[in-house]
């Protein structure tokens, strides 16, 4: 809490905030922020409440927000209508919205208890734990040989991702790699996207790590790939849309009780993935893979 210390940001130097699907749609904050040097005190305690802590609109109701911010609901409802927001529910949807789509802002919590060190250890481990197995439970044999297949045969392998997708897609690469070439990580840094979407043929395959916080060009690429009748595997997390066009989805838990995603889910899929391919590649993966390591004694690789 900041209490009136909060200085509020003049208009032209306000950054434009993007909403879920929606650019342009203004955030809670900067409704907060825009209106923020005319408030009454006792709606600036409650302003000042959301700035630090957006997600409490979505964990209370308005008596609750009241209390909590030690001002009354009435002036809690006058803030709601002041930011434009038809009722407090609606501007609860705003920050449940926010929630979802992986905002770390409205994942933070007034009440975080960090508890014990072995409290909180073995808290984290079984959020891992249950990640993993809920993903894992949600992944068809069947569904994943065809996937291996697809890795092990295509001519060429596009792996693309933005943000913490993008350092996923690396990994993968860099297992893929040990027994199959040409296999590509998008976007090269400095580059765009359009020089290599050219160049997919139907007998490639595009991979597209795309989790939460996904940016338009994750849509656009898959559907480019689909025009090309090129195969996609897209791994993602469970609140990506239905009929998104890929030829394969993988749907990873990444989601705690903490305000960052867990990657462990993913992480674990995707090294129980390429451990599959290797196994497939057989023999030819094996002599790749002997080659490698004779060229990492040639070089002196690893001192």
């Amino acid at each position: 809490m900041t209490g009136n210390n909060r200085t509020s940001i003049p208009p032209g130097n306000r950054r434009p905030v993007q909403g879920k699907g929606n650019p342009g749609t203004r955030s809670l904050q900067a409704r907060i922020q825009e209106h923020y040097a005319v408030l009454p005190g006792s709606e600036r305690k409650v302003a000042d409440l959301i700035l630090d802590f957006p997600g409490e609109v979505a964990a209370y109701s308005a008596t609750e927000l009241a209390g909590l911010a030690g001002a009354s609901k009435a002036a809690v409802t006058r803030l709601i209508r002041r930011l434009d927001y038809a009722s407090f529910e609606e501007a609860r949807r705003a920050a449940r919205d926010a929630q979802t789509w992986g905002s770390p802002v409205y994942l933070l919590s007034k009440d975080a208890d960090r508890g014990a060190f072995d409290t909180r250890v073995q808290k984290h481990i079984e959020q891992d734990m249950r990640n993993i197995t809920r993903t894992f439970d949600g992944i068809e044999e069947d569904t994943l040989e065809k996937i291996v297949d697809a890795i092990i045969g295509a001519r060429r392998v596009w792996l693309f991702g933005y943000r913490n997708s993008h350092y996923l897609a690396g990994y993968l690469r860099w297992q893929l790699i040990q027994v199959r070439g040409d296999v590509h990580l998008l976007p090269a840094p400095g580059e765009t996207l359009a020089e290599y979407m050219t160049e997919l043929r139907s007998d490639d395959l595009l991979v597209v790590l795309g989790f939460r916080r996904r940016i338009p060009d994750v849509k656009r690429a898959m559907d480019i790939a689909g025009d090309a009748g090129v195969p996609v595997l897209f791994i993602t997390d469970p609140t990506a849309r239905q009929g998104s066009g890929a030829t394969w989805t993988v749907r990873c838990e990444v989601r705690g009780e903490d305000l960052f995603d867990r990657y462990s889910a993913p992480m674990s899929f995707l090294h129980f993935l390429s451990v599959a391919v290797v196994a497939r590649a057989g023999a030819a993966g094996r002599r790749r893979l002997a080659l490698i390591e004779d060229r990492h004694e040639d070089l002196d690789a690893f001192g």
